[in-house]
């Protein structure tokens, strides 16, 4: 796997994973999420864990929730949505995050799922303790 892509850099520089071509105008998350996406877990989760780019996570059809999330913010950013970015949630006692969503202002993205709710909803909703989370830019 290639270093550059190691899932942590993911949260350091999101900019830089978003895949901002043109495809994304025309890609129906939903219907992509509901019926063609399989969540399949890396071999080696959490600390050496390599994030796919978005259109491989597409045409593979399958990946765990930083693939899924960097695809959610892809589609985002090229409908312009508000207030996009990527959250990392920690499962406590475990030292590193434990899960990666993306959200905008409106929804949260995470594994297959699209919810119409706010980070703090959704992670008080869940079996997490918190997130941390970072801002992609539109432009």
């Amino acid at each position: 796997m290639n270093p550059r892509r190691w899932t942590p850099f993911t949260f350091l520089a999101p900019d830089r994973y978003v895949d901002r071509g043109e495809r994304w105008a025309e890609f129906d998350l939903e219907e992509w999420s509901r019926s063609e996406y399989d969540w399949t877990q890396d071999p080696w989760n959490g600390f050496r864990d390599f994030a796919r780019r978005p259109h491989e996570c597409v045409e593979a059809g399958r990946g765990d929730c930083e693939d899924y999330a960097l695809v959610a913010l892809s589609w985002a950013v090229a409908h312009e949505r508000e207030g996009v970015g990527i959250a990392f949630c920690w499962d406590l006692p475990y030292p590193w995050p434990r899960h990666v969503i993306a959200f905008d202002d409106e929804r949260v993205y995470s594994s297959g799922d699209i919810v119409e709710t706010s980070v703090d909803e959704w992670v008080a909703d869940s079996k997490y303790a918190f997130s941390v989370r970072r801002h992609v830019s539109v432009e």
